[in-house]
């Protein structure tokens, strides 16, 4: 009986919570997309949800990715990458259906390599990073958008990414 109350409460508190963020009308978007690296692995896949943040400052919005790079095996070691990014972008420049932002942020990055024929980790670690770039997106409907972003990932594991993806607007 208590595991069905507490369910219910959390039930409630997430559903007064989406209601809340709907009126107080900020977009929020959701897609990912595809990324290339400089660095071992360069091909991966992005899980990305922006937020509108006009209340605090104007052209300003915050996003949060999700990265997970394609596992790289040349030879006998095996790459394998991931990394969660938190970025700020304030929109400098808006034509038609066209808008530009700055981008700046925060990244955490994991990375290992692993010898395949012992199963041996030769190295691995998560650090942490500041993203620095630009980016623009397309606006194909009111709900639906491209994007395209250029980032420099200033930590251990620098590297530039560019990402091409699509978001939908919830």
């Amino acid at each position: 009986m208590k595991k069905s109350s507490l369910k219910l409460v959390f039930i409630v508190i997430l559903l007064s919570g989406l209601f809340t963020v709907n009126s107080n009308a900020q977009p929020i978007d959701l897609g990912g997309g595809l990324v290339i690296g400089t660095d071992r692995p360069n091909v991966g896949l992005k899980i990305q949800g922006n937020y509108g943040m006009d209340f605090l400052l104007e052209n300003l919005s915050g996003s949060a990715a999700f990265t997970i790079f394609f596992p790289a095996t040349p030879g006998n070691i095996t790459f394998s990458r991931w990394s969660i990014d938190v970025d700020g972008h304030y929109k400098f420049y808006e034509m038609s259906d066209f808008e530009f932002y700055a981008v700046g942020g925060l990244n955490i990055a994991h990375y290992k390599s692993k010898w395949d024929a012992s199963g041996t980790t030769i190295s691995s670690g998560t650090k942490p990073g500041l993203n620095v770039g630009a980016g623009a997106f397309y606006k194909f409907s009111d709900k639906m958008k491209a994007f395209s972003e250029f980032k420099y990932i200033l930590s251990n594991y620098d590297q530039a990414e560019i990402t091409f993806g699509v978001l939908f607007e919830l």
